[in-house]
């Protein structure tokens, strides 16, 4: 008991003891409460930013207080954005401000902060059921386009939808009291009281470029802001200010990166275009970019049959001119490695997007544009009169020994000496008319909407006689949405119907003709052949006329559907059909007698061609977020086909000139060609992107392509990019620092892509007809090789784009470097073997490297004046980086490692001999001055540009709009020498008709001791291998080429609503426009672009149009 007692009587004292420490441990945690919550309530906060998720804002809490914000998916929406202030805010103080007027309650709890949502009573919710609506309303900018994919939020709540493709959205069960803020990138964020049938609700666009319209990338789309590529974007409204037929017209001197070259101003005629430079060695690979028209591969090559006319050019056509520019929507330009990768080998050289107008939903709408204009010849090339002429062949024949034969027409006494005939009046300066009208009538509803139109185009020639190019074409779009957007169908299809009578060869040439040629006509208005003393005759081939038909039709249809919200499919699937008739004839009228023809001189050439192709791509979407960021990523195949065939006939021996359009009139038919190529391409291909907290991007593309272009071991190869950029702009330092920016960004690309342009069955060893022997046809085989794969690409890039000033200055430079190696190139083989190269890969690599440069000014704004200007630079670098074994192949003769890849190679040219008053030139290797030979030719002459580009500028006062584009160009080029037929001072009735020269002839050498740029005139063999020695290897014939020109003049006028009020047009405008106004060179030749006094110069136009919309 005793110890019981004892025991318990310890009990007590130690109970005594724990109440003491209970109660100092409570004064302690008692004081430590209070401490904690001193600091809860003393802890400051400081947070300045606009449009910030709560998500964002409680993690930046967290990181500034050391507290644990804690809440639930459902309590919490975080696609609300909110506006913050806090400046050294208490932190419960900016709690309270945070969850003002959302159904959100807070406790803090320790070191952490609890937020609940507010529960509604019974009460609350009984009177909801009666209170709420349906909502519905439709999205719709300034011009009454639909807006798809903006956000529509109940403000407070989680309930968010996005609006559909045509603008339409729709929520259910809403509050009446409740508010709905509306955003989209690139427009100004709206809020606005529910109500059952809002109609049509219109955004604003904000005023800043990298928040304004997404980008099309082809598989995706992406706004300014959030791109990592190079990716450059031309609207309607550019092109529709531009009287042209092809819209690559639009795109020159616009877009830093882009070389577009017009070669001739033959309506319908071809265009050199580079983007980035050009990359193989081999020119029968293909440098052209790849053109994609509503998701359908286009053709890049230029059009033409296997007639005579294609030897000149003039019969090919370019396929884009096939294609209305006003049913263009937009065009995009993809550059760098980043943006063309996804494309694999079809993009390495570059993509052009195009992209056609849509159906629209609304009331029916109808837009007509009408335009009427004319074109000319600009410039005049300054040749020699008909004494100077005179003179000149007098002058030759003096310093020959010579006088005048019987053969010598012109100066023997057969053609009047003072007659003068302007031969650039008679040839190339003609008027040509143009007429183009354009309808479309658009509308429907939120479900199903439509566009219809048509379009007509026709223009003359300057050229004598009844030639031209007509078009006329029709479209439709119909877009279908099913409810709530899940499905949504899309339909284009194109047709248009073209056709071009031209020469069978450019006359151009003819302005060289002697300015004594008798007349081209007698008395009797019959061709006049001057008692057979004129050869040429420059009339005579305007009877032989070249006639074109080409048929087009772009068909696309896209299915998409969202099977979850944040996964999508969709399957594009697209078909291209080209159908190319030409026809061209040689009459016997056309052929002077003097040439004994007879009726196995009437020759008729007839071929047909087409290009078949359909693609067909099915890709899956994925959107979700994690973290702080957003992942979108996009796994797709692709499918592509394309079959070409061609024919052709010769037929002769017509019994009359007027049958020889009639091939069953020929008395012989003779197989001119037959070809059939298929090319089969196929693809796996996926993208993945992150956007973290809204300022870093990263961009990861891959792609596995297959070519039938490659034998069986080499037709696949995989390519990739990786793209990221970082909106330092974003960072708060910035933001207080340099408060002037805007935004800024930083982006970075590199990236493999891969080409196959080096057209089909080359690999395969193929028997092709070489003609008729002893009444059998003979075949003739090409050697293959199954070895050769893919050239490879490689791109870099690294740009700076800035926005300041509240985005009235906007500032991009990028530079590029892309490596191609792996180079498909022709060797060449013994003549025994009866081939002439065989196709096959070569370590060499060329190198293109470049600046550009493009910013934009909004230097006025306000409500009667705007003036926006910009200006865009180009300086482009093209080397041969190197080429192993290059002194041992037949490329030696025309390239230099660590040259340019358009260079030529010459003697060292010592200019006219004061004795001899001949050009002369250094025999480098001292083998024998008259046996020049490859190893003298050790000096280099570059042709090319050293930069481009344009200074555009858009003024307005109230509806008066002036629009104008200056381009400019740094270049050397092929001067009038590369042009000129005949040495100076010789002529010849047979060869040498075309025997004129420019003034700049005349400071030639007269006399022994003369100091002259150009060699004395003369008639002899050695003044002929002088002169062709020095244009050819000399490089007299590369000049400076340079030029400024006023490309793009647009004056408009749009009516004031007002004035229409009473009639049913809602919009209308008139405008005058000007493409090719004026130039400024020194450039002595009819054109610096087209460097060439044998093809017919780009024109100078002027149009007038009305646009009238109903």
């Amino acid at each position: 008991m005793y110890k019981t007692f004892t025991t318990i009587g310890k009990w007590r004292s130690y109970a005594l003891k724990i109440l003491l420490i209970m109660r100092l441990t409570t004064v302690i945690l008692l004081a430590t409460l209070l401490q904690v919550s001193a600091t809860t309530f003393g802890q400051k906060v400081t947070l300045r930013q606009n449009a910030i998720s709560l998500n964002q804002v409680f993690n930046i809490l967290e990181k500034q207080t050391g507290y644990t914000v804690m809440y639930t998916t459902e309590s919490l929406n975080d696609e609300l954005k909110i506006n913050t202030n806090f400046n050294e805010t208490p932190l419960e103080e900016a709690i309270k401000t945070i969850i003002k007027d959302l159904p959100i309650s807070y406790t803090i709890k320790g070191k952490a902060i609890v937020l609940q949502r507010v529960e509604k009573n019974i009460l609350e919710k009984i009177v909801n059921v009666f209170s709420n609506i349906d909502v519905s309303g439709r999205l719709v900018d300034k011009d009454g386009n639909p807006i798809s994919g903006a956000t529509i939020t109940v403000k407070g709540t989680n309930r968010t939808v996005l609006s559909g493709s045509t603008g339409f959205f729709s929520l259910s069960n809403v509050d009446e009291k409740n508010i709905l803020t509306i955003s989209y990138v690139g427009y100004v964020a709206l809020e606005i009281p529910v109500q059952k049938n809002l109609g049509n609700i219109v955004l604003n666009a904000a005023d800043s470029k990298l928040e304004e319209v997404e980008i099309n990338a082809g598989y995706y789309t992406v706004t300014d802001r959030g791109r990592t590529g190079n990716i450059i974007k031309i609207t309607s409204t550019t092109i529709e200010k531009q009287p042209i037929l092809n819209p690559l017209q639009a795109l020159q001197n616009r877009i830093p990166g882009i070389q577009i070259t017009q070669t001739t101003g033959v309506a319908g005629g071809g265009f050199n275009v580079l983007i980035r430079g050009r990359s193989s060695i081999n020119t029968q690979v293909g440098n052209n970019p790849l053109y994609i028209i509503d998701d359908v591969i286009y053709p890049s090559t230029a059009l033409g049959g296997n007639n005579q006319a294609n030897a000149f050019g003039i019969a090919r056509i370019d396929p884009l001119s096939t294609i209305n520019p006003n049913d263009i929507e937009s065009i995009e330009i993809l550059k760098d490695a980043d943006a063309t990768a996804i494309y694999g080998s079809r993009g390495a050289n570059g993509i052009i997007l195009i992209k056609t107008k849509r159906g629209k939903a609304g009331d029916i709408k109808i837009n007509g544009v009408f335009t009427q204009g004319f074109s000319q010849v600009a410039k005049k090339v300054n040749l020699l009169k008909t004494s100077e002429y005179i003179e000149m062949r007098m002058e030759a024949l003096k310093n020959d020994g010579l006088s005048p034969s019987t053969i010598d027409y012109d100066i023997n006494g057969n053609w009047d000496k003072n007659k003068y005939t302007d031969w650039q009046k008679e040839i190339i300066g003609g008027t040509a008319n143009t007429s183009v009208a354009s309808l479309n009538i658009s509308g429907g509803n939120d479900k199903v909407n439509y566009l219809i139109g048509g379009n007509y185009y026709n223009e003359g020639t300057v050229l004598p006689g009844n030639f031209g190019f007509s078009r006329i074409g029709l479209r439709s779009n119909i877009n279908f949405g099913s409810f709530k957007d899940r499905v949504n169908l899309n339909f284009t299809s194109t047709y248009n119907h073209t056709t071009n009578s031209q020469l069978g060869f450019d006359p151009t040439a003819n302005i060289l003709l002697a300015p004594n040629q008798p007349d081209p006509y007698n008395q009797y208005g019959q061709l006049n052949w001057a008692n057979n003393t004129v050869y040429a005759n420059p009339m005579a081939s305007f009877l032989n006329s070249n006639k074109i038909g080409i048929d087009n039709m772009i068909v696309n249809a896209t299915l998409s559907y969202r099977l979850l919200d944040n996964l999508s499919f969709k399957i594009s699937s697209g078909y291209n059909l080209l159908k190319y008739e030409d026809f061209i004839k040689n009459s016997f009228a056309s052929i002077s007698p003097a040439r004994n023809p007879t009726s196995a001189s009437r020759r008729s050439s007839f071929s047909n061609s087409s290009i078949n192709s359909w693609t067909a791509e099915p890709q899956l979407n994925f959107k979700t977020k994690i973290g702080l960021g957003h992942l979108d990523a996009l796994a797709g195949l692709s499918f592509q086909e394309s079959i070409n065939q061609s024919r052709g006939l010769d037929a002769t021996n017509f019994a009359s000139d007027e049958l020889l359009d009639n091939i069953l009139s020929a008395g012989s038919i003779t197989a001119s060609a037959a070809t059939y190529t298929q090319y089969r391409y196929s693809a796996v291909f996926s993208r993945i992107n992150y956007s973290l907290a809204d300022k870093l991007f990263v961009n990861l593309t891959a792609r596995r392509d297959g070519s039938t272009r490659f034998g069986k071991d080499k037709q696949f190869a995989n390519f990739g990019a990786i793209g990221a950029a970082y909106l330092f702009s974003e960072e708060r330092f910035i933001k207080n620092a340099l408060p002037f920016i805007s935004l800024g960004k930083i982006r970075a690309s590199y990236g493999v892509t891969g080409n196959d342009q080096i057209g089909d069955y080359k690999y395969l060893q193929l028997y092709t007809s070489s003609g008729i022997y002893q009444n059998t046809s003979t075949l003739s085989p090409t050697l293959g090789n199954a070895d050769y794969g893919w050239e490879t690409n490689k791109k870099g890039e690294i740009a700076l784009q800035l926005n300041l000033f509240k985005y009235k200055v906007n500032f991009e430079i990028s530079y590029y470097n892309n490596r191609s190696s792996n180079q498909l190139i022709g060797d060449p083989l013994p003549p025994s073997t009866g081939n002439g190269t065989i196709i096959a890969n070569r370590p060499a690599t060329v190198q293109n490297t470049g600046l550009e440069f493009a910013t934009n000014f909004n230097l006025i704004k306000n409500k009667n004046w705007r003036w926006t200007s910009g200006i865009n630079l180009t300086i482009p670098k093209n080397k041969l980086l190197s080429y192993p074994g290059i002194e041992n192949s037949a490329d030696a003769v025309n390239f230099v490692v660590g040259q340019p890849l358009s260079i030529v190679r010459i003697y060292n040219s010592k200019g006219v001999s004061r004795q001899t008053g001949l050009y002369e030139f250094e025999d480098k290797n001292n083998n024998g001055t008259n046996l020049f030979d490859d190893g003298d030719r050790y000096l280099q002459k570059f042709i090319g540009q050293y930069f481009y580009g344009g200074f555009q500028n858009s003024l307005r006062y109230k509806n008066l709009t002036l629009d104008f584009l200056i381009s400019f160009t740094k270049q050397n080029g092929f001067n009038y020498l590369n042009s000129i037929q005949s040495v100076p001072g010789n002529w010849s009735a047979n060869s040498y008709p075309a025997s004129n020269q420019p003034t700049a002839a005349l400071d030639r050498w007269r006399q022994a001791g003369d100091n002259s740029s150009a060699q004395k005139f003369s008639t002899s063999l050695d003044a002929d291998d002088a002169f062709y020695n020095a244009i050819i290897y000399g490089g007299l014939n590369v000049s400076d080429a340079s030029y400024a020109r006023l490309k793009n003049l647009s004056l408009s006028y749009a009516i004031p609503n007002e004035w229409l009020a009473k009639s049913h047009i809602s919009n209308a405008s008139i405008s005058i426009t000007g493409q090719n106004v004026f130039t400024i060179t020194n450039y002595i030749g009819l054109d610096p672009e087209t460097m060439d006094l044998r093809r017919l110069p780009p024109l100078r136009t002027f149009a007038m149009s009305i646009n009238l919309t109903f």
